[in-house]
């Protein structure tokens, strides 16, 4: 076996570190705009994470996955809006209706997929190794 056909993976290649990365997105999402109680302390605390994380380790493949991880805030918000778009309304347990204006929620599926698909493509080329292909 000759030197240049044996590979070492680089560090932050890994699919399971793409996917903790992918996690941490998908926190930061949740907590900037699903209106949770603490959830902008969540999302800078996450962002805190990150960022240790990144001045620690430098820049890494993996690290695409918070793009693809921020892509769950739109999906989130699609099914929160399945119903729409146009009003709808709902009978309370006392009897008493409520009615709420729902958008149309194929924009945000199209932005989540849109925002996967460039996580998934971002990681898959930046762990490529680098230097030239060897000939054979």
């Amino acid at each position: 076996m000759w030197a240049e056909e044996v590979q070492v993976s680089r560090p932050g290649t890994g699919v399971a570190a793409f996917l903790g990365w992918v996690l941490l997105g998908a926190g930061i999402g949740a907590g900037l705009g699903l209106g949770i109680p603490g959830g902008l302390f969540v999302a800078l605390g996450l962002l805190l994470v990150g960022g240790l994380l990144v001045v620690r380790q430098g820049l890494r493949p993996a690290q695409a996955g918070v793009v693809t991880g921020l892509g769950a805030l739109p999906f989130a918000l699609a099914w929160l809006n399945r119903q729409g778009p146009g009003t709808v309304c709902s009978d309370g347990v006392t009897g008493a209706s409520a009615c709420v204006v729902q958008s149309n929620p194929w924009p945000y599926v199209l932005v989540g997929v849109a925002l996967v698909a460039v996580g998934v493509v971002m990681f898959r080329r930046l762990r490529r190794a680098p230097g030239p292909l060897v000939e054979r």
